[in-house]
């Protein structure tokens, strides 16, 4: 039995047709301001750390990726409480070049997830372009994962030129 790829594939021409819409809205100057008149590659820190932090300037030439390095804070609500981690990723030419996760659990047994989590998800994650990113759960910890998926939003948010 076959189905119509009709519909998919309209709906997808769609999506790309919107994509490069906004590409224009994402445009760099060559006095470093976005459209949106702010200084391309720079993030603030919120002040309870749930938003991240950019330091970058140059844009790689095949990506809408600025980069530099950025930092994102995830967080989750485990059995035992709130809990968070911190990720820093450094992207060079679009490609995440290198990954460090801090566990910041309270919790014991958050803290074991954590840290399985943080030793394991740099090989997933370092020579992989920023954009490309999709974890599944990493070293059982799954609400860890979520919280990283959380982190790493925010650092694409801050990285796209």
């Amino acid at each position: 039995m076959t189905t119509p790829r009709t519909p998919a594939l309209a709906l997808a021409g769609l999506t790309l047709a919107a994509a490069l819409t906004g590409c224009a809205a994402d445009a760099t100057a060559a006095d470093g301001t976005t459209a949106a008149g702010g200084a391309a590659g720079t993030g603030a820190a919120g002040a309870q750390g749930d938003a991240s932090g950019a330091v970058g300037s140059s844009a790689s030439p095949t990506s809408r990726i600025v980069d530099g390095t950025y930092v994102g804070v995830g967080i989750y609500t485990s059995p035992a409480g709130k809990e968070s981690i911190e990720v820093t990723l450094t992207v060079d030419e679009g490609i995440v070049a290198a990954m460090d996760v801090v566990p910041q659990a309270t919790n014991p047994t958050s803290q074991t997830f954590q840290s399985d989590f943080a030793s394991a998800i740099s090989a997933q994650v370092v020579g992989i372009p920023l954009e490309d990113v999709d974890v599944d759960v990493v070293a059982g910890a799954s609400l860890t994962t979520q919280a990283f998926e959380s982190a790493l939003e925010s650092v694409l948010a801050d990285a796209r030129a």
